[in-house]
């Protein structure tokens, strides 16, 4: 069985980062990149239907020649070769563009099953395995939790409200995978320094045929999150539930009502509250509920 993995070039998730003045670039004291996370679940769970049905293992990039640290990641994983496309593009924003460059690379060598992470750590788009699986006129199976079987592949996916869907699929096929589905392995050593001596084939768009159009989509601000609410709203807990959310979507109780604290001796306080609640209608001037 031919498999192909793609993966993605990303900033590392736990470093801080912020964008440039110009705001369409990422910048920050430590800034690093690696794999994109779900894509090496994606090549663990290649190598893992290579050990069970046998075959070979492709990972494939698009990127500049930095992004050969993720492919290394995928060949120190059990990947058995890896291929780069040269592409200066903005991945945050190059879905289409990607997905014809991978797909023109695929095309010379069709694999029986390709499989990609859901999603990217950085953009978190998604659209990459849909435009590919498109363009290879391939049926796409999104959200895999669980992958087994040899000939015809059996697979769990997620589906909304904690449901799931089981298919059977034919390939040659495409699918995304979700965290859950496995953990990458932990390469040793060897494995490494086996994946540093590897080749890596590169292509650049030219000799694959794709001539990639002007931008359709042009990334212009990156923005961070938006700043936490200055106040939270926690409903009383004697409230219905009626009465509970009606109390959040007013925003708490009414910043314009006055409060009072009543100190003093028991007495005085019992005095005291009597007469505001009678001043407020509450009770009549002999304390009894109106």
């Amino acid at each position: 069985m031919r498999i192909a993995v793609c993966v993605k070039w990303v900033p590392d998730p736990e470093y801080p980062f912020q964008a440039t003045i110009g705001g369409v670039q990422l910048d920050g004291p430590g800034l690093t990149y690696l794999a994109n996370p779900l894509d090496m679940v994606a090549c663990e769970a290649g190598v893992r239907l290579k050990e069970l049905a046998g075959g070979t293992v492709k990972v494939v990039t698009v990127g500049p020649e930095a992004a050969e640290s993720a492919l290394r990641s995928g060949l120190a994983l059990g990947a058995d070769s890896a291929t780069r496309v040269e592409f200066e593009g903005d991945g945050l924003v190059a879905g289409d563009p990607t997905a014809r460059l991978l797909a023109a690379v695929l095309a010379s060598d069709p694999p029986d099953v390709i499989i990609c992470g859901a999603r990217s750590s950085d953009s978190g788009s998604g659209t990459v395995p849909v435009f590919l699986a498109e363009r290879l006129d391939r049926p796409l199976v999104t959200n895999v939790v669980s992958l087994r079987g040899v000939g015809p592949l059996e697979v769990e996916r997620r589906m909304e409200g904690g449901r799931r869907q089981l298919l059977q699929v034919h390939p040659p096929a495409a699918i995304t995978v979700e965290e859950s589905l496995c953990d990458p392995r932990y390469p040793s050593v060897l494995a490494r320094r086996k994946a540093d001596r590897t080749p890596i084939e590169v292509f650049t768009p030219g000799q694959l045929g794709v001539d990639l159009p002007d931008r359709s989509v042009t990334l212009i601000r990156l923005q961070g999150p938006r700043p936490l609410a200055a106040r939270l709203v926690s409903p009383p807990a004697g409230l219905l539930a009626r009465g509970r959310l009606a109390f959040v979507m007013a925003g708490g109780p009414d910043p314009k009502r006055s409060s009072r604290r009543l100190e003093g001796p028991t007495p005085l306080v019992v005095d005291q509250l009597l007469a505001y609640l009678d001043a407020n209608g509450v009770t009549g001037s002999d304390g009894r509920r109106r």
